[in-house]
């Protein structure tokens, strides 16, 4: 039998089974005995005032003196509050004592994430991360679950790019660039792939299949970042000569300098090779006995 959904929520919080168990009982029956809660909760009689005393000592529950002792459940939204308050001051504790180290960690080029729900977690840290530019290119399911860090990036005023085949949501605050397609028509013919790139430095590039064999790069060389970016403008410009539209703006922004160095590039190019077939030996080779 699978445990009820506040149980599971409470053990990620670092509570333990017991405990969980225990507030969960208090806050579905009210005031009780510890023998009920031990009943209801099928926790052992020699576990369950252990568990009880510890939230009381947490503030999740209050003790109610009587013949017999009785506990009641803090309400929800105080034991949130309380422990969203302890989960700041960890990281404020941890963020000064890191700094007090005076010590600089190795940070690899690149590394792999393996999972789904772990892809969208980096992906959701570099475009929190992002200070001037966000390029991102992939399918409405997985963009959607970057919305709110992608309103934040705006407020900072960073400037975001997205690109899809498929129709994108319009609250993802960004300039669109979309085939407009139906997401279900696209997957007969493609696979779910997403590229996050932050300030043309960080990136993610990876398969969000939804099943075990997601994986996804990430980068912090600014060669693949740039990789990544071009692949990205290249698509937004190929949409854009298909419909007519001028992205030069757009690409200014998102190519910086390098737009202007590729332009002065293009101007002294003599003649461009077009898939002309060129190379070998421009006479046929004779078969013996012709």
């Amino acid at each position: 039998m699978s445990e009820p959904a506040i149980v599971d929520a409470l053990c990620n919080l670092g509570f333990n089974l017991n405990d969980a168990r225990a507030y969960h009982a208090l806050l579905r029956h009210g005031a009780s005995t510890g023998y009920e809660v031990g009943q209801r909760a099928a926790i052992p009689r020699s576990a369950v005032y252990t568990a009880l005393r510890k939230l009381v000592e947490e503030g999740a529950a209050r003790a109610v003196r009587g013949t017999p002792e009785r506990f009641l459940a803090t309400p929800p939204e105080q034991v949130l509050a309380k422990l969203k308050k302890r989960f700041e001051a960890s990281v404020t504790n941890l963020r000064d004592a890191a700094a007090r180290l005076d010590v600089a960690p190795d940070t690899p080029d690149a590394f792999t994430v393996r999972g789904y729900d772990r892809i969208l977690e980096e992906a959701a840290r570099i475009v929190h991360g992002a200070k001037r530019t966000l390029v991102l290119a992939g399918w409405p399911r997985e963009l959607s679950r970057l919305t709110q860090e992608l309103k934040a990036a705006d407020a900072r005023g960073v400037y975001a790019v997205l690109f899809s085949h498929a129709a994108l949501p319009s609250d993802l605050v960004a300039v669109h660039f979309s085939y407009g397609m139906r997401e279900a028509d696209l997957e007969q013919f493609w696979q779910h792939r997403l590229v996050v790139v932050a300030d043309d430095e960080r990136c993610l590039l990876g398969a969000t299949e939804q099943n075990e064999s997601d994986s996804a790069v990430i980068s912090e060389a600014k060669a693949i970042a740039e990789i990544a970016v071009s692949q990205v403008s290249l698509d937004i410009t190929l949409l854009s000569l298909r419909h007519g539209a001028d992205v030069a703006p757009v690409m200014a922004r998102v190519l910086g300098e390098r737009v202007g160095r590729l332009d002065a590039l293009f101007a002294k190019q003599p003649k461009p090779s077009l898939g002309d077939k060129r190379g070998g030996d421009p006479t046929p080779t004779k078969r013996k006995g012709k």
